[in-house]
């Protein structure tokens, strides 16, 4: 999982990492001030889940998730507190629980694990230029050479190549063209030599592909999982 702790104290942001570490292969990154992770994430709330201690100086946490909330109603939320007077504004903002300090860290795993099998029941994403993208939502991926242009709610480009991507994305995606991958989701019709998206866009299928392409989409409008 990717990991944000923000706490003033720096003591504690070491013992939580070396917590969350002990958990398993997770990326963490730390901040020591509401105002350096909002000005650094840029409303780009890159994470899986976000640790955030509620009494720090300047922004506190509560005001931080806020602000927070404003921009990203998805990312997973934890408060950090020596006290638990701020359960309403959990609620307020839909943090999963706290973690009171001092950390226990039987606790800490526990929630870790709550955390992560609650992610694994979400859709997945790819992180493409530091912006999370809902794998939902992608309609198609093109390449060109080293780049690939993701269309989803917006068109973002990435140097990052299509084989890449194929690794990273779910079942539901399949490969139609050497330039090309479909999401099966937003798949009208499948042509001859070609798909109809539900925008109306038309992507090729290569002569190769023709028979994979058939056979998934069929598994798929038949709620069948195409290998």
């Amino acid at each position: 999982m990717r990991i944000c702790i923000c706490d003033d104290e720096i003591s504690q942001c070491d013992v939580l990492k070396e917590m969350i570490l002990a958990h398993g292969a997770h990326a963490v990154t730390v901040y020591h001030s509401a105002e350096e992770l909002l000005f650094e994430c840029e409303n780009n709330y890159a994470f899986d889940c976000i640790f955030l201690d509620i009494q720090m100086k300047g922004i506190n946490g509560i005001e931080c998730a806020r602000k927070i909330r404003e921009k990203d109603s998805h990312v997973i939320l934890v408060f950090l507190s020596a006290i638990s007077d701020y359960v309403f504004e959990g609620y307020e903002v839909n943090a999963i629980r706290y973690l009171l300090k001092p950390l226990n860290v039987q606790k800490c795993h526990e929630l870790l694990d709550i955390i992560q099998n609650s992610i694994e029941k979400e859709s997945a994403y790819l992180l493409i230029n530091k912006t999370k993208i809902n794998c939902d939502d992608i309609t198609y991926i093109e390449s060109f050479g080293h780049y690939c242009s993701i269309h989803a709610k917006e068109v973002i480009e990435s140097k990052i190549s299509i084989g890449e991507l194929c690794r990273q994305l779910p079942d539901e995606f399949i490969q139609v063209h050497r330039s090309f991958l479909v999401n099966l989701k937003h798949v009208e019709a499948i042509q001859k030599d070609q798909c109809i998206l539900e925008d109306q866009s038309i992507i090729p299928i290569s002569r190769s592909s023709v028979k994979k392409v058939n056979e998934a989409f069929m598994a798929f409008i038949k709620g069948g999982l195409y290998l």
